[in-house]
């Protein structure tokens, strides 16, 4: 795996911070290194998930780490928790010394995730604070493994302004592609609904702090907040 080709795609010109601060990149790894990690990734699917998460939003499977025998998707689990990766988002997002990002090595939540059909996730902000981890989340990471996707397949992220509580970015879950944004109590998103025979996959990869390094974030630990639209749609 060329990790030094992925690490020269983050490039800080990237970052938008409207409607909270992100970045995507498109064809993040070698197409070979990518084909490599898909493989893998269907014959981990083929094992038993680490944990199954069931909610009203639909049940999702999570791998917390790779089978044995997917050389190419521990060089990915390791990669995406490496030092050159977490300070290279750390210059993404202009950290400074005392903001150092830690990757979380039990995926709490996250790790590789399949999302089936008729799956969605409706508009929050994150909880702020770990207690698996002990730290403030502070970074989503979002890695994409769907090929062949189409917009007609949906889980696609929106991503909403704060006071409107409009759409202000859309995030199409295209293979390859990475997608990282700050995580505070204003940064509201969700995913649309996964359409007839889509399944999203993706890697849900989660980055703490010890104290926010958002001035829109509490300090006081808290759970998801839900935005409520009552009879309306956003």
């Amino acid at each position: 795996m060329d990790t030094a080709y992925a690490l020269n795609k983050l490039n800080p010109e990237l970052i938008k911070e409207y409607p909270f601060k992100h970045f995507l990149v498109k064809n993040f790894l070698y197409e070979s290194d990518f084909e490599k990690i898909y493989e893998d990734l269907i014959r981990l699917e083929s094992t038993a998930p680490s944990k199954e998460f069931k909610s009203n939003f639909g049940t999702k499977k999570e791998w917390k780490s790779p089978h044995s025998t997917n050389d190419a998707l521990q060089k990915c689990f390791n990669f995406f928790k490496s030092d050159d990766f977490i300070e290279k988002l750390e210059v993404m997002f202009g950290l400074d010394s005392t903001q150092k990002l830690f990757s979380d090595p039990t995926y709490d939540g996250g790790g590789y995730v399949k999302s089936p059909p008729g799956s969605y996730l409706s508009y929050h902000a994150d909880f702020n604070f770990s207690s698996v981890v002990g730290k403030y989340r502070s970074v989503n990471v979002l890695f994409y493994a769907n090929k062949e996707y189409s917009r007609k397949d949906g889980g696609i992220l929106h991503g909403l302004d704060s006071d409107s509580k409009t759409v202000e970015v859309e995030i199409l879950p295209e293979a390859n592609c990475l997608f990282a944004f700050i995580t505070d109590d204003l940064a509201f998103h969700g995913v649309t609904r996964n359409r007839t025979n889509f399944s999203r996959r993706s890697f849900n990869l989660y980055y703490y702090t010890e104290k926010p390094i958002s001035n829109r974030q509490s300090i006081d630990p808290h759970k998801t907040i839900w935005l409520d639209f009552g009879e309306h749609s956003h």
